[in-house]
């Protein structure tokens, strides 16, 4: 397998997916969007920084993709759509370079706050002019933090640390876990009303975006400044600009902006403006460890299927992946059982139980088991990432439940199908050695190995029906591999699931459904 890595990487990255036996590195340097655009369809996985456009054009090229590495946080590049319903895995390093952000964010406050870059390009003009660089101290100073995440939280420990009073806004944190931190969760108006200091953690998206404009700014205090080291989307750039004009906002530090780079951006004409080239995570720490961090999840995907900080697909944690790792057979198979014999299918219901199924992510095993539903009967690539989305574009239901009664198994999957015909159901386990078994039917309890091509049929419990079946296979030399019988109590009715050793010719299904005492049945090949 092929990985293509687009904007340059720390040697520690690359060293490690070289090691990976199997998988070939290609590091072309300055690598264009077109040469990109030329070259992907070679590849089964890329890795990009903020340089390379991940474009619904380009994933539509990349006929091998399975997965993009973004070495960093925002994926604001990705069209994380497109690649979803390409079947594409995208994952990032979220908290790899937190760190070097939060440093970063701290030294441009404290930039902002006492005029280093201005009084440093003074000095060396020859100029000696200390009253005009006066500044403010940060200790006592109230600080708003937007946006709580690992970098947002790291900022917040180190503006603890020199003593300022911090707030802190975002909807997602609970007021508990803020005050773990020793942060005041507040109302943005809150904190827009309250802050000497407004510092912006926060991805982009349709809520965050241009969060400070011309109406959150009016709302600040007078001579408040501004940091934004997190996405140059959510600043209004020109509402900032007149509100530094004005003397309202007393100074920003941006690292980020709108465009970038920022060609005539009249911020960068301000004096009480100070800027950096996206620089937060640019510490030789950061780059080490994203590249590393990225490498590995991407090494893990290709080789062992195991996803971490995925943006479009649960991750599971590699301890919890080896737990349910045998499952995943099994739920796919069992989707592929439901795919055979119900056709269109309306709602599809899953529900785990045991010990080995409690106090993990369930969710790629979901997806398993929607995967296996749908790569039967669909034309497109199914796999685990488009699989929920193929299901929804089909307006197939989904439910998904654990129930903590005892089912007899240390793990144990029944999936349920409604279709035109009703409903059917089927139920699965896996013993030990990581043998699985299809454990029920409908209301029939059995056991039998899911591989293989397999008659399922349902007929009247009566003599000389079995008889009729072997000898009507034989007649077509279709030969019996092994057969597991189960019936209901009344032994009104009998399930059969008969292995074969080959697909057995409609002619043959034809002759076995013509006899009275066979209700139904499904070849099925697993």
């Amino acid at each position: 397998m092929k990985v293509l890595v687009c904007d340059g990487m720390h040697e520690s990255g690359v060293e490690l997916l070289q090691a990976v036996e199997g998988l070939e590195v290609d590091i072309p340097g300055e690598i264009t969007q077109e040469q990109i655009l030329e070259r992907i369809g070679d590849y089964d996985a890329m890795v990009v920084r903020s340089r390379t456009m991940v474009t619904e054009e380009l994933l539509k090229r990349a006929t091998r993709l399975k997965c993009v590495g973004r070495a960093g946080t925002g994926v604001d590049n990705i069209d994380v759509a497109a690649a979803s319903l390409g079947g594409i895995l995208v994952m990032n390093t979220p908290g790899a370079n937190a760190t070097a952000a939060a440093e970063h964010t701290m030294a441009m406050m404290l930039a902002l706050a006492r005029h280093l870059p201005q009084a440093n390009q003074s000095l060396r003009e020859g100029r000696w002019e200390k009253k005009k660089f006066m500044g403010t101290e940060l200790h006592q100073q109230v600080l708003g933090i937007i946006g709580l995440g690992r970098i947002g939280a790291i900022v917040a420990d180190r503006a603890l640390g020199m003593k300022m009073d911090v707030l802190g806004h975002d909807p997602f944190i609970l007021p508990e876990a803020a005050a773990i931190m020793g942060v005041e969760l507040v109302s943005l108006h809150d904190l827009l009303a309250r802050s000497d200091f407004i510092t912006l953690h926060t991805p982009s998206t349709s809520d965050t975006r241009r969060i400070i404009n011309r109406e959150t700014l009016q709302k600040t205090k007078w001579g408040v400044r501004i940091i934004n080291c997190a996405r140059g989307d959510l600043v209004d750039e020109e509402a900032l600009y007149d509100h530094l004009m004005n003397g309202h906002v007393a100074g920003a530090a941006l690292d980020v902006f709108a465009t970038e780079p920022p060609v005539d951006n009249p911020l960068l004409k301000l004096p009480h403006v100070i800027a950096s080239p996206h620089l937060g995570a640019s510490s030789h720490q950061a780059q080490a460890n994203v590249a590393r961090t990225i490498a590995s999840q991407i090494a893990d995907y290709l080789v062992y299927g195991i996803i971490r900080n995925a943006i479009n697909f649960p991750s599971i944690r590699p301890k919890d992946h080896e737990r349910i790792r045998p499952y995943f057979l099994l739920a796919e198979r069992l989707g592929c059982l439901l795919a055979h014999v119900l056709s269109p299918i309306e709602r599809l219901e899953i529900e785990y139980c045991g010990t080995e199924l409690q106090d993990v992510s369930l969710e790629p095993l979901t997806q398993t088991v929607v995967k296996g539903l749908l790569d039967p009967i669909m034309a497109e690539k199914v796999n685990l990432v488009n699989a929920h989305l193929l299901l929804k574009e089909r307006q197939v239901e989904l439910v998904a439940s654990t129930t903590s009664k005892s089912c007899g198994y240390t793990g144990k999957i029944t999936v349920r199908g409604k279709g035109k015909e009703g409903w059917f159901s089927a139920a699965g386990t896996v013993l030990p050695g990581e043998s699985i078994r299809l454990v029920n039917i409908n209301s029939y309890r059995l056991e039998a190995e899911l591989e293989g091509v397999n008659l399922l049929v349902q007929n009247l419990d009566k003599p000389g029906t079995i008889g009729f079946i072997g000898t009507t296979l034989g007649r077509y030399e279709v030969n019996i591999a092994n057969m597991h019988l189960s019936r209901t109590p009344d032994k009104e009715r009998a399930m059969a699931i008969i292995r074969l050793d080959e697909v057995a010719p409609a002619e043959a299904l034809e002759a076995l459904q013509e006899h009275p005492n066979i209700l139904w049945l499904r070849q099925v090949k697993l």
